[in-house]
């Protein structure tokens, strides 16, 4: 009977176990040559599993053939049975202890270059930027449509908590740029950028992303995906899925059915939804009033497209925050607009944030404009603009570390937004940092004063007026009020403020007259607006009369009352402390 030993003493006569290590060793350096070179080269990732599977299926067959032949110096011959003549003496074997030497020093040679050759490890992806996507139409009239795709993708990737996702405009900036990936995500701190296409045949739209880490510089992922523009949702959605995946990036339940969760929608209602959030993001008068009419030809196409109404929303909060059109023409609009998109859709961010906007800025419903805020940082953790304005909502609580701490998360995702920038600096003030907010706001003017946003200078001209250097504060607001195109009500209330402060009653004076006569032509001028020129001129009376016809009429800006120097002379006044009362402020 054959003993284990005997079995054991077989598998070496018949050299099993030499053939074995030899063919783990080759199987070895091939896996550590296509480790070195496949993904440098772009080679999919199926094409290196197929090897591995091939090297692993062919183990026992070598292993088997080691059994029943022999490669000698004479070529292959089946392995004798034990006991005959030529068993005692076989030839010289092909696979001898050169050989082994051999496999065992290229193997050894191979781990020692692909060790060297990867360098830097990669690290986990925790911060990814979405790069503008390359319009395949050559068609400048698709850009809104290529620019829809791209702000859906990052709106999609930033519902997953465990990334940081940068926000479209700090994205955009980018575009066209001849920036290598690893200097652009050294500026964006990030860990991975995304780079892709877009190309709409017909009803047919085809979206081409690729997945390249950047610490090192690696390919991790292409694929593409057609669907019909009935679909598009859905396409947006599973490339997010896809990239997640491919990163390994832990979803929530909740996560995963947000993502998951889509709908069909109109094509014509989806173009006309893409064109309103085009002109949406310009700002301007005009544009937000364009806006307004594509979001509503978008709901008269698909009366349930939840989307459209948020994008309503944002539009009209906007014209009712700024001054551009009365509150009670705007406000009342937004939040009917963010009520309907939610009842359709209760994960919308972007209504969440607006509605929060309508509880703060309009109702002064203070508990309930936080809920809205934090429910949509659950929704989109990566939403810039619901950090800044949340941020903005609890400078105004004067709840400031606070305040500070949600704009700096803003600028992590945001760094180049204007908008941001300016929070930052308009908190920064609030809190009694006045010199930094100065400092942020010469930076931003300095850094390029030809293509600087004109608003830096209003600024600039408030927080030098925070600090009592109201003749300093004139220079910068006239610079403003210049550059600015469209309404300027409320740099003419701000510089009638500042002349008052400094004496100068007539020039102050001549500010009322020009808000009248703006008044006169069809514009909004604010009450409160109103009401600084009185405080400059120190009119209490008068200013308080312009405060109460804005609480009555429920201006924005008395949002601001508690934390903003432009009252300080009004705060020892018993109906300033009634205002506040009234407009449920937290003691």
């Amino acid at each position: 009977m054959q003993t284990l030993a005997d079995l054991l003493a077989e598998l070496k006569r018949r050299r099993v176990f030499r053939v074995a290590v030899v063919y783990a060793g080759i199987a070895f350096i091939i896996v550590q040559i296509m480790d070195g070179t496949f993904e440098p080269m772009g080679i999919p990732d199926w094409v290196s599993r197929l090897i591995i599977i091939l090297l692993a299926l062919g183990f026992p067959i070598a292993v088997g053939l080691a059994w029943a032949f022999d490669i000698t110096v004479k070529g292959v011959v089946r392995t004798a049975a034990k006991g005959r003549e030529e068993a005692k003496a076989p030839p010289r074997p092909f696979i001898g202890n050169k050989t082994l030497a051999v496999v065992a020093a290229v193997a050894v040679a191979v781990a020692v270059w692909s060790y060297l050759s990867k360098g830097e490890q990669p690290g986990p992806i925790n911060a990814i930027a979405v790069l503008p996507l390359e319009n395949l139409m050559n068609d400048p009239d698709q850009d809104y449509f290529v620019d829809g795709m791209h702000e859906a993708l990052i709106s999609e990737l930033g519902k997953i908590s465990a990334l940081r996702v940068i926000s479209r405009t700090s994205a955009m900036h980018y575009k066209d740029t001849d920036k290598l990936l690893p200097e652009i995500a050294r500026e964006l701190n990030v860990d991975a950028v995304v780079e892709g296409s877009v190309l709409r045949v017909g009803d047919r739209v085809k979206i081409t992303a690729q997945l390249v880490g950047t610490q090192p510089e690696r390919h991790l992922w292409t694929d593409n995906y057609t669907r019909d523009l009935v679909d598009v949702l859905e396409l947006h959605s599973e490339v997010a899925r896809a990239i997640a995946n491919e990163i390994k990036v832990t979803l929530t339940p909740e996560e995963e059915a947000r993502l998951a969760s889509t709908r069909q929608v109109d094509p014509k209602a989806h173009e006309a939804y893409l064109l309103g959030r085009h002109y949406y993001g310009t700002g301007l008068e005009p544009d937000l009033k364009r806006a307004i009419g594509y979001f509503e030809r978008a709901i008269e196409i698909d009366s349930t497209y939840a989307l459209a109404y948020a994008g309503l929303a944002d539009a009209y909060v906007i014209l009712g925050g700024y001054h551009i059109l009365p509150p009670e023409d705007t406000w009342p609009k937004a939040r009917a607009a963010a009520e309907k998109a939610l009842a359709i859709d209760e994960g919308l961010a972007e209504a969440h944030t607006s509605l929060a906007m309508v509880k703060s800025w309009f109702e002064w419903d203070w508990p309930g404009a936080e809920r809205e805020f934090k429910r949509a940082l659950e929704i989109n953790p990566n939403s810039s603009d619901a950090l800044s304005w949340y941020a903005d909502f609890l400078s105004a609580m004067e709840r400031y570390d606070e305040a500070l701490s949600q704009i700096e998360r803003a600028l992590e995702l945001d760094p180049y937004s204007f908008n941001v920038k300016t929070f930052k600096a308009w908190i920064l003030s609030h809190a009694g940092h006045k010199n930094e907010a100065i400092q942020l706001a010469k930076n931003e003017i300095d850094s390029d004063p030809d293509q600087v946003n004109p608003l830096w200078y209003w600024r600039l001209a408030n927080f030098y007026a925070g600090q009592g250097r109201y003749e300093g504060a004139l220079a910068p607001l006239r610079t403003q009020i210049n550059l600015m195109e469209g309404d300027v009500s409320d740099e003419l209330g701000y510089l009638g403020y500042l002349y008052g402060r400094l004496g100068r009653k007539a020039e102050a004076l001549k500010q009322l007259e020009a808000l009248d006569e703006l008044a006169a032509k069809g514009r909004y001028v604010s009450p409160v607006t109103r009401s600084l020129v009185y405080i400059g001129l120190d009119d209490k009376d008068k200013a308080f009369a312009c405060l109460d016809k804005g609480y009555q009429t429920h201006d924005g800006w008395m949002s601001w009352l508690k934390v903003s120097s432009s009252y300080d002379t009004l705060r020892d006044d018993p109906r300033f402390a009634d205002l506040l009362r009234r407009m449920n402020f937290p003691e």
